[in-house]
């Protein structure tokens, strides 16, 4: 089967403005996972999908890499502030794929310690089990312990057995809990087209990848993190 990796990076961040070309250890950030896809044995192309030929000019001048493609977003209906990415795929697939047929792999540009070796691993997860695959990893605190504050300050437990409410705050005792980390999707390109697929994460499993390779930078504070741990 043939896997196309496709790398989105838009220009328009306001949390961190410029996040995506960022220097993280003396590369930008969108580099990182640029260099992971190429690098992976199982990826034919690679598709870098920005509204920046800024973005794009520095991945040329970092990755040398046939591989590498572009998929230019030039109008606010594709790269506007509000559309998501799934949207995207979905609505542009003919434009971003082409006649490509086989799997894609998404890969946001974010979790920049997620190396090639991942990406064939999730792959190979896809491929083993038969179905969608997208990564995950488990969260730093037991999730049983989360509340919410209310106008007038006191707090309530978002589930009924909270420890909190139970006492049974011991951590040992908490069930492991997980969540997406944004590293790697893997799906068949043709399930884009498919009517009543509304996410990612419609019939898909769970790859479970390490927490140390699975920081999504989303602000300054996520930069000193992940610097910390390269």
């Amino acid at each position: 089967m043939n896997y196309t990796a496709i790398v989105p990076a838009r220009a328009g961040s306001k949390r961190l403005p410029h996040k995506n070309i960022k220097l993280l250890a003396g590369k930008p950030l969108l580099v990182w996972t640029l260099e992971a896809c190429v690098e992976a044995r199982k990826i034919d192309d690679v598709i870098l999908s920005t509204d920046s030929m800024e973005y794009w000019k520095i991945a040329r001048e970092y990755v040398c890499s046939d591989k590498l493609i572009l998929d230019y977003r030039d109008s606010e209906e594709e790269a506007g502030d509000t559309v998501k990415i799934f949207d995207y795929l979905k609505d542009k697939r003919a434009k971003i794929f082409g006649d490509r047929t086989g799997a894609f792999v998404l890969a946001l540009p974010t979790v920049p310690l997620r190396r090639s070796t991942h990406v064939d691993e999730a792959i190979s997860h896809f491929e083993l089990c038969g179905v969608p695959v997208f990564s995950a990893t488990t969260y730093g605190f037991p999730i049983s312990f989360a509340f919410r504050v209310n106008n007038n300050g006191t707090w309530a437990p978002i589930f009924e057995d909270s420890p909190m409410v139970t006492g049974n705050t011991r951590s040992q005792n908490q069930k492991e809990s997980y969540h997406p980390n944004g590293a790697i999707y893997v799906r068949s390109i043709d399930d884009l087209a498919r009517p009543g697929l509304i996410s990612l994460y419609d019939g898909a499993e769970a790859h479970v990848m390490d927490r140390a390779v699975s920081i999504d930078i989303d602000n300054e504070i996520d930069f000193k993190i992940a610097m910390a741990l390269l």
